[in-house]
């Protein structure tokens, strides 16, 4: 159920925004249309399914044909191969930890997309992940 849901979340966003009622929010509106009762435990799954699917990709089953490539998948922007995984995974010096340089900084230093697949935002308590 919540693969199907995430999947049409991304597929029908901007086609039902118009159809949400005055005065509903739209994490009240998307998670009782998606995972139909709207309640804390649901509204976090909704926010997990939205922030993996930007990180990762399409990772839910079924895929309705929309895909969803995510931000650590490799990319082609005006015929030009673009990568934004090493602003991710320490291998650019591209975060600012107020010096005059960057430094490298891994922000997915506790099993990557392993435990996305999982719903889950790390395998341990203490990464940067």
């Amino acid at each position: 159920m919540r693969s199907y849901t995430s999947t049409i979340l991304v597929a029908t966003a901007a086609l039902t925004s118009a159809q949400r009622p005055n005065g509903t929010s739209i994490c009240d509106y998307y998670t009782a249309a998606l995972l139909k009762e709207n309640n804390a435990t649901n509204q976090m799954t909704l926010l997990t399914l939205i922030v993996n699917t930007a990180v990762i990709g399409n990772y839910t089953q079924p895929n309705v044909g929309i895909s969803v490539p995510g931000i650590l998948k490799p990319g082609m922007y005006n015929d030009t191969t673009v990568s934004l995984a090493p602003y991710f995974d320490g291998s650019l010096a591209s975060s600012n930890r107020g010096g005059d340089h960057g430094v490298s900084v891994n922000f997915l230093d506790d099993g990557v997309a392993s435990p996305l697949l999982m719903n889950k935002p790390s395998n341990g308590t203490t990464s940067r992940q």
